[in-house]
């Protein structure tokens, strides 16, 4: 009964942008999902694009995302997925496993996964993957086109165990056809 009740609390504490491992090797939080574009202002929400006009670096069919998140205990690797708003799959191309080095440590067991999901085959975002891209600022966007959006979903590996966060509190990062690029800001992602 027990037994039951722990891996009904894990579940509950999944679906909340947090988990932990059933045998109590580690633990972890999403805290935040990043973008390089936000909407109508530099304080607005994060979005994706699929094609953006006026990218002063040459930027016009990807969007770099970036995912903070708290992890304690022993990690062996993390694979990062991006799941759809509308039907909580995943994108079988959109998903990358993590270990050492490719996890940027922030401090205090927090940490960062930076990349570019890049749509240049004409399908919505997310279509692949580039790991660990060169980082760059925040752009303010205006869009239109909205065609649907995505959030980040982690498989800790504990070497012992594993254990799935999904960021539902946090929200979907909504995707837009076409964006255009109205300002660019010292913000970094």
């Amino acid at each position: 009964m027990m037994a039951a009740i722990g891996v009904g609390l894990t579940g509950i504490l999944a679906s909340c942008n947090s988990g932990s491992a059933p045998d109590g090797s580690a633990n972890g939080k999403i805290n935040e999902v990043r973008t390089e574009y936000r909407l109508n202002s530099a304080s607005g929400p994060f979005i994706a694009c699929d094609n953006v006009t006026g990218n002063a670096t040459g930027r016009s069919r990807s969007t770099q995302v970036a995912v903070n998140f708290t992890l304690q205990g022993t990690i062996s690797n993390v694979t990062l997925g991006l799941k759809g708003q509308n039907d909580n799959q995943y994108d079988n191309n959109y998903t990358a496993t993590y270990t050492g080095s490719q996890l940027a440590a922030v401090g205090n067991g927090n940490y960062k996964i930076t990349f570019d999901a890049n749509s240049a085959n004409g399908a919505f975002l997310p279509q692949s993957i580039v790991v660990n891209p060169v980082a760059v600022t925040v752009k303010v966007v205006t869009a239109s086109g909205k065609v649907g959006g995505f959030y980040p979903q982690l498989v800790v590996n504990t070497g012992s165990s594993s254990f799935t966060i999904n960021n539902t509190v946090l929200g979907n990062v909504d995707v837009y056809s076409n964006c255009a690029v109205t300002q660019t800001t010292p913000e970094e992602i």
